[in-house]
């Protein structure tokens, strides 16, 4: 039964994700949804992008090893989901623009713009790793699936999911998604709190440090965690398609609220069993201890939707991303380097080839690296993903007559760069985010200052 209700959950959702595509008629319908998504389709969009195993599967993970600190991420997201209802919607109504490196080349310049698309996919393939080992961790635990076997089943999936639909595509899988985990939430906390008393007995258990000390890991190191997620979602090509979607202003403000609102109870139920299954399987590999939580306390029935509800949630993250990438190879790279006359039709076939092309090489890497910290990939991501774009993107949306617009490409190259540097030296990969941002805000802002003064001191 346990299999059974796996497998046809995930069938259901695939044939929900194909049935995006017959609202694909044209490119644009693709990538964001022809502008005219409501309030629940750009929250399914929002919640089926932002929402996957790192939040899931990777924070009951980080809570076996590290406790209430796991939690960082959780609030990362809903903080970054209030700041893309309350300040991104609003480019909605000074122009749309289907990508992050549009607005960037727009103010800094074409090779501004290529080299923040290139910079962009790559922090986002990372978190796209992240999500496939994610799941890979789920069905080796639960089915006990080689590795090779399993990362080919994900990519398929993941693959499937969006490929044809797009961004309806997307938005359908995100909508079934955000039912089943509430769902699955609800039951996992209802069993956690009330079958098992194991909130009661996590707070007895555990001694206050570090368990229950949100910044354990060092306060400057668990501050970047929250602040690396924060930017870096604020950075992501797939949440800025999301809200770019909205067919106005008002519709992706209350979508990005409501988002911030439902993610919220996830972390803290997947922050609970992973410090209750602790108590109860310490011996377990950490990254099992949210899927051996499902395996073990719901019905065989229940449990088999709720295996597959997470099994979605990492896949249609990772569809979300790779749909992004896809989105900036079109637009940012392939028409104005290649071939800007290109046809609809070709650029669908490219943004379809480029989704598949990107599943191909995560399944190379995931399987080199198939025992890595999910939220090692996550955290990852978003330094690389933040340093880049965050401050030459905030700069060139509100400050743009008090910068040097010719400095934007340095400091789009300098920010990770800087970062990739400090970890080579052996530093942490989070503090690392401190370095990106401060070097990429003196290149946008000293330099220009220095440079000026230099001007004024020769006359």
């Amino acid at each position: 039964m346990l299999i059974f209700t796996t497998i046809l959950t995930l069938v259901i959702t695939g044939v929900v994700g194909y049935l995006g595509k017959l609202k694909v008629k044209n490119s644009q319908d693709f990538t964001i949804g022809g502008n005219k998504i409501g309030i629940i389709g750009v929250t399914s969009m929002l919640m089926g992008s932002i929402i996957g195993g790192a939040s899931t599967v990777g924070t009951a993970q980080m809570a076996y090893n590290r406790g209430i600190a796991a939690i960082w991420f959780i609030l990362g997201i809903c903080i970054s989901s209030i700041i893309l209802g309350l300040i991104y919607s609003k480019q909605i109504d000074k122009g749309r623009m289907d990508t992050i490196p549009q607005i960037i080349g727009d103010t800094y310049g074409k090779k501004a713009r290529t080299s923040a698309s290139i910079l962009l996919s790559i922090g986002m393939f990372i978190h796209v790793n992240g999500q496939v080992i994610a799941v890979i961790a789920l069905l080796t635990a639960l089915f006990n699936l080689d590795v090779v076997i399993s990362a080919l089943i994900v990519i398929i999936l993941l693959v499937v999911y969006v490929v044809f639909g797009g961004f309806w595509g997307s938005t359908y899988v995100g909508s079934l998604k955000t039912i089943l985990l509430y769902s699955t939430s609800l039951i996992c906390g209802y069993i956690l709190i009330f079958k098992l008393n194991g909130i009661n007995e996590v707070l007895t258990f555990f001694p206050k440090e570090p368990w229950f000390n949100m910044f354990s890991g060092g306060l400057a190191e668990d501050l970047a965690s929250g602040i690396a997620t924060v930017v870096g979602v604020l950075s992501t090509q797939t949440y800025f398609q999301a809200i770019m979607a909205g067919r106005n202003s008002k519709t992706s403000k209350y979508s990005a609220f409501i988002t911030a609102f439902l993610v919220f109870p996830v972390g803290i139920v997947c922050t609970f069993i992973g410090m209750y299954m602790r108590i109860h399987y310490p011996s377990i590999p950490p990254r099992e201890a949210f899927p051996l939580f499902l395996l073990n306390h719901l019905n065989h029935a229940i449990g088999g939707i709720s295996i597959a509800t997470v099994l979605i949630s990492s896949i249609a993250t990772g569809a979300a991303l790779a749909l992004g990438i896809a989105t900036m190879f079109v637009k940012d790279v392939y028409k104005p380097l290649i071939d800007e006359k290109i046809s609809d039709k070709k650029e669908l076939y490219i943004l379809r080839g480029s989704i598949i092309f990107v599943g191909l090489l995560s399944l190379f890497v995931v399987i080199k690296n198939k025992n890595s910290m999910i939220l090692g990939w996550g955290f990852l991501s978003m330094v690389f993903r933040a340093t880049p774009i965050f401050l030459p993107l905030t700069s060139a949306m509100f400050f743009k007559n008090k910068i040097n617009k010719r400095l934007g490409f340095y400091a789009i190259i300098g920010g990770p760069l800087a970062s990739v540097s400090w970890i080579l030296l052996g530093y942490g990969k989070i503090s690392s985010l401190y370095i990106g941002l401060i070097v990429s805000f003196c290149i946008l802002y000293f330099t220009n200052k220095f440079k000026m003064s230099t001007v004024n001191k020769q006359s």
